[in-house]
């Protein structure tokens, strides 16, 4: 029933494009990965344009054990949910009860009056309907953005006023919590100052009368954003953390058959290495061959061949692994792809793309000052895209596309 409710439900509100279109997560054609695009090409684009931009993260306490069902009903009441449809949700909300069970003794039950439940479909479908009109508050053009209840708030800040007019945002973000019942944790709150110029608008941020944190980098959506528009960072925090993880594989696992091995290291290890690859894919030899540093020792693990004069090389042909940059490039070409075609809900129209008037099925070069923007997602990709041959680009589906830009890229890189 649950199943049925939610698809009725949400095709009500994409009829009528009820929720906001900065909310990325638990949505049909979203991701973090789009969500990841938007947001870096926007500060990535302000350091080429020598501008700072300043992002505030947001961190609810407890969101989804917190959303007044009363008020939720409210909500779902004013989004057009059908009388009947909102009294089913009703009944699903209420009369809950909740007790704790430690060595088979169990506490009394207590009733549940907030919260949507977790574990549930409807669950976070409620909870997006429920933070949905949260964009609508601030009014000075600061870009608000959504991933469940992963928010950020953002404005490019060329003076001290422009900063005011971001706390005034904050600040209006403030009015929704205490509208709504729900509870912002200033403590994990955090400021970061994308820019790489040498005087910036230093301003303190404030919250319920605390001064947010001003950090070099921050984690987003498990990618570290860093101030001056590197993936460092990023990519030194997740080749330490693949190493780990290969070392301990190494340990646990040696006596395992290939077929083990091979699987243990693609979901574990590279899975992770290649998370979000879209956004960071790095240009510099250094990061890149760190990077390809985790395959070869991966491919030294499943081979089970540590041997010095053993050649990785001949291993990784053998296991007929890709290196890890062609992969990325892949995966760029694809979003691309999704994206010229409409199968994501991003468009090339996001990021002021034209097409070329010669040839339909390439883009004209975005512009681009420093090396940060230059080998970005969007400058990259378009590279890439306008380098595959029209009968590549035009293909007319995607399981068609892959595998022929794949040949033509596992070729190049």
């Amino acid at each position: 029933m649950e199943h049925i409710i939610y698809s009725q439900v949400m095709r009500h509100l994409s009829d009528f494009s009820i929720l906001a279109d900065a909310q990325h997560g638990f949505r049909a054609r979203r991701s973090c990965e789009t969500q990841l695009i938007l947001t870096t090409d926007d500060l990535l684009k302000s350091i080429d344009t020598k501008s700072q931009v300043d992002m505030i993260l947001f961190d609810f306490a407890k969101a989804f054990d917190r959303v007044p069902h009363h008020l939720l009903i409210y909500k779902l009441g004013y989004y057009g949910i059908d009388a009947d449809v909102l009294g089913w949700i009703t009944s699903f909300l209420e009369n809950r009860t909740q007790e704790v069970v430690v060595d088979g003794e169990a506490s009394q039950k207590s009733s549940v009056d907030s919260g949507v439940p977790q574990g549930s479909v409807l669950g976070p479908l409620l909870f997006l309907l429920y933070i949905n009109d949260l964009p609508a508050y601030p009014k000075n053009n600061s870009t608000t953005r959504l991933f469940a209840d992963d928010s950020v708030i953002y404005r490019q800040i060329d003076s001290e006023a422009d900063a005011a007019l971001l706390q005034e945002d904050l600040n209006r973000l403030l009015d929704w919590e205490k509208d709504w019942g729900m509870s912002f944790h200033p403590n994990k709150c955090q400021v970061i100052s994308v820019a790489k110029k040498r005087n910036i608008v230093d301003f303190s941020y404030t919250m319920k009368g605390h001064i947010l944190d001003k950090v070099d980098s921050v984690k987003y959506l498990g990618v570290t954003i860093n101030n001056g528009g590197s993936w460092n960072n990023h990519i030194n925090n997740i080749t330490a953390s693949s190493h780990k993880t290969l070392s301990f594989l190494q340990r646990n696992l040696s006596h395992c058959p290939m077929s083990v091995k091979e699987l243990s290291y693609k979901s574990l290890v590279r899975s992770k290495v290649e998370y979000a690859t879209t956004i960071w894919d790095p240009h510099t030899k250094s990061n890149i061959d760190k990077l390809e540093m985790i395959q070869r020792k991966g491919a030294r693990f499943v081979c089970g061949d540590f041997r010095r004069y053993s050649s990785v090389t001949e291993m990784l042909q053998r296991l007929q692994w890709e290196s890890l940059q062609a992969r990325r490039k892949a995966y760029k070409l694809v979003m691309m792809y999704k994206t010229a075609n409409n199968l994501v809900d991003l468009s090339v129209a996001n990021f002021n793309l034209q097409q070329s008037p010669i040839h339909p099925h390439k883009y004209i070069q975005p512009f681009t000052r420093t090396d940060c923007y230059k080998f970005s997602y969007i400058p990259s990709v378009v590279r890439l895209w306008n380098g595959l041959p029209a009968s590549v680009a035009q293909a007319p589906t995607i399981g068609i596309f892959r595998p022929a830009m794949q040949a033509v890229i596992y070729q190049t890189y």
